[in-house]
């Protein structure tokens, strides 16, 4: 599932306790929030990832529960928060219900965003599909009301659901443009092969920065360094060799502070891709993604490899960026 978001990558709390073992279950029940969901989270998935962490800490401080209740969390933009995950039970059901049903929370509420736009019902069903594969789920599919005295999930959920929890057309997700396009295209590429040195730390390699709102960055250039807010489609295709046949590289897009720290590892999907080298020790992969980034903030290319050889990154890698203006 390559929208899938770790509970590492939204960065959860560790639960106070340990998870009690389900095996299967009949299949999966369907939440809000039963509270106010601000309608600019659809324009700002940061926003989404700001909900799910207050949710885990009302959970968790406020009822005084191990960890957040849900099972899997989905928001607008067609991304899938971990919350307890698959295996495990959930709290989220009403007592005496959980083991029958895995919880899955879709982020809209009561008031403010009521109504689930087409990527977050493809996020639910996204969820259940998982949910299915890594916790042997069965069928159902059914909302928090049905067995249970609660409005969640909603009337506009509970009506899909009623209509057989159709996956909506799907159609390419495209990241949110407040006010004046740039556009800007940032290439990253490189005028000459590079040596790209062991991350047995597992700390990012490229770390040199280039800024400028011109349309440019010059060869060489290592990541991303806006002078205003901006969204950032990147594009990247990797060649690399020197690699064992067969060991694996990660690869990914990350957001950093202005000071190095990691925000998120890592974007598109919430986690670093593995990728396998060939029987001749070379990878070629493509990945891309889009990510918000504040002024204070840098987007990197990340290649991490435990090889105690030489690893070359080739001269036809390429990582081009459009950058949008948020504000």
């Amino acid at each position: 599932m390559d929208n899938f978001i770790s509970r590492r990558a939204w960065g959860a709390r560790a639960p106070r306790g340990t998870y009690t073992p389900v095996a299967s279950t009949k299949g999966v029940k369907v939440h809000y929030t039963g509270g106010r969901v601000e309608p600019a989270i659809v324009d700002d998935h940061d926003l989404c990832v700001a909900v799910v962490k207050s949710i885990q800490k009302h959970h968790m401080d406020g009822n005084g529960w191990m960890d957040i209740a849900y099972s899997m969390i989905a928001c607008p933009h067609r991304k899938v928060f971990e919350g307890r995950g698959p295996k495990r039970l959930t709290a989220a059901n009403g007592e005496g219900r959980n083991r029958d049903h895995y919880a899955v929370l879709g982020l809209v509420g009561s008031s403010g965003l009521v109504t689930p736009n087409d990527e977050l019902l493809h996020g639910i069903l996204d969820a259940i599909a998982y949910l299915r594969r890594e916790g042997s789920a069965g069928n159902e599919i059914k909302g928090h009301r049905n067995g249970f005295s609660t409005e969640c999930p909603g009337d506009a959920l509970d009506a899909w659901i009623r209509r057989g929890a159709p996956r909506p057309p799907t159609s390419t997700p495209t990241p949110p443009s407040k006010g004046e396009p740039m556009p800007e295209i940032v290439s990253l590429g490189l005028s000459a092969e590079v040596t790209v040195p062991s991350s047995v730390n597992h700390q990012p390699w490229w770390t040199t920065e280039w800024r400028d709102t011109a349309g440019w960055h010059p060869a060489g250039a290592q990541s991303i360094a806006p002078d205003v807010d901006v969204w950032a489609d990147v594009a990247a295709h990797i060649a690399l060799r020197g690699l064992a046949p067969g060991e694996t590289v990660e690869l990914g897009l990350t957001r950093h502070a202005a000071d190095g720290t990691l925000l998120d590892v890592a974007w598109p999907i919430g986690r670093l891709m593995s990728v396998q080298a060939d029987l001749n020790g070379r990878v070629q992969h493509d990945i891309g993604g889009h990510f918000k980034l504040s002024a204070t903030q840098r987007g990197r290319v990340t290649i991490r490899h435990t090889s105690t050889g030489p690893v070359t990154l080739e001269t036809p890698s390429a990582f081009k960026a459009i950058l949008h203006r948020t504000r």
